[in-house]
């Protein structure tokens, strides 16, 4: 059996993968930045947002949904995950919100600057196709309760010529995800289980807190990104995570060579 590895540096944990599609994950880090001063409120300039909370369990669901996706097709995806605290380096904002100390400069540089190269790799390797699909972790929404979200600020993330809508077709990643059954329980022997996915079609507007950070806007200039926010009700339920991660994967798998052939 292969196994992806990882190498790393200043605290980004990385692997170049072999076909047209890079997971990235700025906010699952416990790591203390040598030297680096946490990141205060008062710090911070107005018109940032301001959280250090972490988004448990998302680099265990990333790595997990790279193996599973090597495991399926023997080609791995391009990884890149942040193992600094968020407290210390917003890796999902733009470097004037990101931190308050020039000494997390170097660190939050080495994120981006890896996957910035990644991506490169990814569209020339391909024909300038590809996905990035930017992994987070959320609470369940009151207005909009769900298991998973899906953001592409409503499709602005989404070069020219892709299609919003195909995300949402029987094909697409929001239809498979949809589509998923399980029997949830000792020995399968539950109800069934099936996601709750936002926005619920493509007419829907997209819930404004998780419709995309930074990341996807940055890269979505120059390739398809789409931020996945998986709801606690999956990522503190050992059960649905492992359900989640398999979905994941053959969605991902089965989305990316529709449109990014590989």
């Amino acid at each position: 059996m292969q196994v992806i590895t990882y190498s790393e540096r200043r605290l980004v944990k990385r692997h170049r993968g072999t076909m047209p599609v890079i997971l990235t994950c700025p906010h699952d880090g416990s790591e203390s930045p040598p030297r680096v001063r946490e990141r205060t409120k008062d710090a911070t300039p107005d018109g940032c947002t301001f959280r250090t909370g972490r988004d448990a369990e998302t680099a265990l669901i990333t790595e997990s949904v790279a193996q599973k996706i090597l495991d399926i097709t023997g080609v791995s995806p391009y990884v890149v995950i942040a193992r600094f605290h968020r407290k210390f380096i917003d890796a999902n904002r733009g470097n004037t919100c990101a931190f308050v100390d020039s000494d997390a400069r170097p660190f939050y540089d080495e994120y981006h600057n890896r996957i910035t190269g990644y991506v490169n790799q990814i569209l020339q390797q391909n024909g300038g196709r590809g996905f990035l699909f930017d992994i987070h972790g959320t609470g369940e929404i009151e207005d909009d309760p769900a298991d998973i979200y899906l953001g592409t600020a409503n499709g602005a993330t989404l070069l020219p010529g892709f299609n919003r809508r195909d995300i949402f077709m029987q094909h697409g990643l929001h239809g498979l995800l949809k589509w998923a059954r399980h029997k949830s329980g000792i020995g399968g022997l539950g109800p069934v289980f099936r996601y709750r996915v936002s926005p619920a079609d493509e007419t829907a507007t997209e819930t404004s807190e998780v419709n995309g950070g930074f990341t996807i806007r940055r890269y979505g200039a120059s390739i398809n990104s789409i931020q996945i926010e998986i709801a606690n009700t999956i990522r503190n339920d050992g059960e649905k995570r492992d359900f989640l991660v398999e979905d994941l994967a053959f969605a991902m798998i089965n989305f990316s060579r529709r449109h990014s052939p590989f």
